[in-house]
């Protein structure tokens, strides 16, 4: 069971560590990302030496993020020494990917707003009213007294725009865009963001007509799913916003997309307009937020499709 941190614990344990690892969750979003390397950016301006991990491939869209390049994926076989392991934007430990078997640390510190935490480690700072884990940074930093710089800022509104659809989703409040205000002060470009964030690929573009044809509609078009088989998978290509077209379809209540990315492992995302997901999630030991939840399902494609879908289905019943 974690030891619940204030903000002000919580910026006290970062700077009291000397080296750290900033790990990331996997499949990797905007909002881990760029969360995890705002806190970078500000730790190493306080002489630390930090080590960033994420167990996953990171799309190349995020590729104009300031220091993304500075991420490593451990080998199994490593054995890497530290005196705090944070775990950024990551409610359950499989999350982490193979981080907490890697790195030999006293200690491990959680910063997180899924309301389905776990409580894995052994601090945690949570803020389940933060629309993105970059607005808890945000506040983080203000709280430890750390000057934001414009590469700070921009990975903060990167994390945060892409958690609330750009400012559409409803998670979106004022403290949001307060938030959001605030850093432009700093220097970010919010078309650079934009335009990096909505520009698709030609495979993107080729991927998606191809993903549409297996558009299929259940409950009386209350369920939409989409899915993409192993043989149409490429870590290269970023397809998180493919869930957006079934969502948007009028008179569906609940979009999924199973995306295969090995042979007995079944990625799969949620989205509703009301109903409550994370516990459909959670109860294959995934998690997430009530309206956009996500879990891993170690089976392939089709099998993945019939437990998930018989689970969302009875959510109708």
């Amino acid at each position: 069971m974690s030891k619940n941190c204030s903000l002000a614990e919580t910026g006290e344990l970062l700077k009291a560590a000397k080296k750290l690892v900033i790990v990331s969750h996997v499949s990797p979003d905007g909002d881990t990302l760029g969360s995890s390397l705002a806190l970078m950016h500000a730790l190493c301006m306080l002489g630390k030496e930090v080590i960033m991990n994420v167990d996953d491939d990171i799309s190349t869209v995020y590729s104009f993020l300031p220091g993304i390049a500075e991420y490593r994926r451990f080998a199994p076989e490593e054995s890497v020494d530290a005196d705090l392991l944070v775990i950024v934007d990551a409610s359950s430990a499989d999350r982490a990917g193979n981080a907490l078997d890697v790195v030999k640390s006293p200690a491990v510190l959680n910063i997180d707003h899924h309301k389905t935490n776990t409580r894995f480690a052994d601090y945690l700072y949570l803020d389940s009213d933060a629309a993105a884990t970059a607005e808890i940074i945000y506040s983080l930093l203000l709280e430890m007294g750390i000057k934001l710089t414009r590469d700070i800022a921009t990975c903060i509104y990167e994390g945060i725009y892409t958690d609330t659809g750009s400012f559409k989703y409803s998670n979106t409040t004022s403290r949001t865009l307060k938030t959001a205000a605030a850093l432009l002060n700093y220097g970010v470009n919010p078309s650079l963001i934009s335009d990096n964030m909505e520009l698709k690929s030609r495979s993107q573009v080729e991927m998606l007509r191809k993903v549409l044809e297996t558009l299929t509609f259940l409950k009386d078009g209350k369920i939409a799913y989409i899915e993409i088989p192993l043989e149409l998978y490429d870590h290269n290509v970023e397809t998180d916003t493919f869930i957006s077209y079934p969502r948007y379809v009028e008179g569906v209540e609940i979009a999924l997309l199973f995306k295969q990315v090995e042979a007995n492992l079944t990625r799969v995302s949620f989205r509703s307009k009301e109903i409550d997901v994370a516990k459909v999630a959670l109860s294959f030991g995934g998690g997430g937020h009530k309206k956009a939840s996500g879990c891993s399902i170690y089976a392939p494609l089709k099998e993945a499709e019939k437990v998930i879908l018989e689970a969302v289905g009875e959510l109708f019943i």
